[in-house]
């Protein structure tokens, strides 16, 4: 038999939805649920049982822009793909969750491995804290990528709809002299 001693603390790199990474040390002892409150209260969340981690297995390199709108390509997805996605529905039931009652080494989570903090549950808006900035902006970003990568199907004019806030939120009100024809190409 082999005895193997670790340290209880650790750092556990979280990459946030938006693309920031936080490291937060964690008690490697404490089953996720636990740490998730720990975590969530080093961000800044209150509602730390509507959120979970994410192992991040092989997603593709998001392209190193903040622009979700071009000819061709968006932050998800470039457009010769998507025919492949509107046939299936995706579900956040393909993201491998962590079990919120085993450990992370119980769940074969490497210290150099990196989570993605998600919302899982949504109970109730009222739980949204609209003067909380951090939150909102998880929410926000979960809820673009869903739209984008169509586990959140939307209309046609939804998604119309959508990509005006996006286009004000990116680029701010229309200004002539900046945005001509051909801007987003």
């Amino acid at each position: 038999d082999t005895l193997e001693y670790k340290k209880k603390q650790r750092p556990l790199k979280i990459r946030m939805l938006d693309g920031t990474v936080k490291t937060v040390m964690v008690d490697d002892s404490k089953i996720v649920s636990d740490m998730l409150m720990t975590i969530c209260a080093r961000i800044g969340i209150t509602n730390y049982d509507e959120y979970s981690l994410v192992r991040d297995m092989g997603e593709e390199k998001k392209e190193e822009t903040t622009g979700t709108l071009r000819k061709d390509k968006t932050l998800l997805r470039d457009d010769k793909k998507m025919e492949k996605l509107k046939q299936k529905l995706h579900t956040d039931d393909e993201l491998n969750w962590l079990d919120h009652g085993r450990t992370l080494r119980e769940q074969g989570v490497e210290e150099t491995e990196m989570l993605l903090l998600r919302r899982k549950f949504f109970y109730s808006d009222q739980n949204v804290d609209s003067r909380d900035p951090v939150q909102l902006n998880l929410l926000y970003v979960q809820a673009r990528d869903d739209i984008l990568n169509g586990s959140h199907p939307v209309s046609f004019d939804k998604a119309c709809e959508f990509a005006g806030y996006q286009c004000q939120i990116q680029f701010g009100d229309h200004n002539e002299s900046k945005h001509n024809s051909g801007f987003l190409e």
